[in-house]
């Protein structure tokens, strides 16, 4: 066979192969896509609960938590040094489980854990439980990998996001749209007459903290930063957060310091769906 006649054949293999190659792409993207469906995990989170809402006190609800006086840089510092503190003292003794906190090697939240059953936790370290040192990794994990935080984009758009957390302060209410449906509406508590919360409309800043409340201040007192349930920093210190059990009641009325309340399990939902969905591709309006 000569060499012309060798070259059609060539260049019909080469575009059979590479047609097939784009057909197996396009099937695994497929089986990709059906495979993670954000609205089908929005109704996974609807059937189920908080990992813990009896919390008594957190960083947020403080009386001395301002998020219009916080320095956001500072805060972060001072988490991680708290967390590292607490991930080193776990390391030293030897609890199980604390090999999942090897440098580099920290893991998200097992949402589906065992919950705990109250937050009065014990001061002492031996007695921290597997569910927390997966919540200290995650938020260890989000201190030390900033760039999974969004940077302040201009020319982001909520149209570009799969997500968008539209809180009204008249209604009092956060709408939660996927792909541009709304899903559900959480009743919500911005901030009261002394506190009032700031029209904000952006991609969130970051990062988002699971539950962990610090060994040395249980309860999760302020000045020590431990508990943090299923917060979103949106700007500085101002975060979309799951509040304690004696505010639940207030939800739908403004009370808070600033921060934008929701129940525990809503917090859930919105932690859970930004952390699948990436902050990046989420948008967060809070409006009159």
């Amino acid at each position: 066979m000569s060499n012309k006649s060798r070259k059609p054949i060539a260049i019909i293999f080469f575009l059979f192969i590479t047609i097939a190659f784009i057909a197996c792409q396009e099937g695994s993207i497929t089986k990709m896509r059906k495979k993670f469906n954000i609205k089908n995990l929005f109704s996974k989170l609807k059937k189920e609960k908080a990992i813990d809402k009896s919390d008594t006190t957190n960083i947020f609800d403080n009386d001395n938590y301002d998020p219009s006086l916080i320095d956001s840089n500072e805060l972060m510092q001072t988490l991680e040094t708290v967390y590292e503190s607490d991930s080193a003292l776990i390391k030293k003794i030897g609890i199980a489980d604390s090999a999942m906190l090897t440098k580099n090697n920290f893991a998200e939240a097992d949402s589906n854990a065992e919950p705990i059953k109250n937050d009065s936790f014990s001061s002492d370290i031996k007695k921290v439980a597997s569910t927390e040192i997966k919540a200290l990794k995650y938020n260890l994990d989000q201190l030390k990998n900033e760039v999974k935080f969004a940077p302040i984009d201009s020319l982001a758009t909520q149209a570009k996001c799969k997500v968008w957390a539209d809180v009204s302060k008249k209604d009092q209410r956060l709408y939660l749209y996927i792909d541009g449906v709304c899903m559900d509406t959480f009743k919500v508590s911005t901030g009261d007459a002394k506190h009032k919360t700031p029209n904000i409309n952006r991609r969130p800043s970051g990062p988002q903290f699971t539950k962990y409340t610090s060994k040395k201040y249980p309860g999760g007192n302020y000045n020590g930063l431990g508990n943090m349930p299923y917060v979103l920093f949106v700007q500085g210190g101002y975060g979309i957060h799951g509040t304690t059990i004696g505010n639940i009641k207030r939800l739908g009325t403004p009370a808070s310091h600033g921060c934008v309340r929701v129940h525990p399990d809503n917090g859930k939902i919105l932690f859970e769906i930004v952390k699948a969905v990436g902050i990046e591709n989420t948008w967060v309006t809070i409006r009159e």
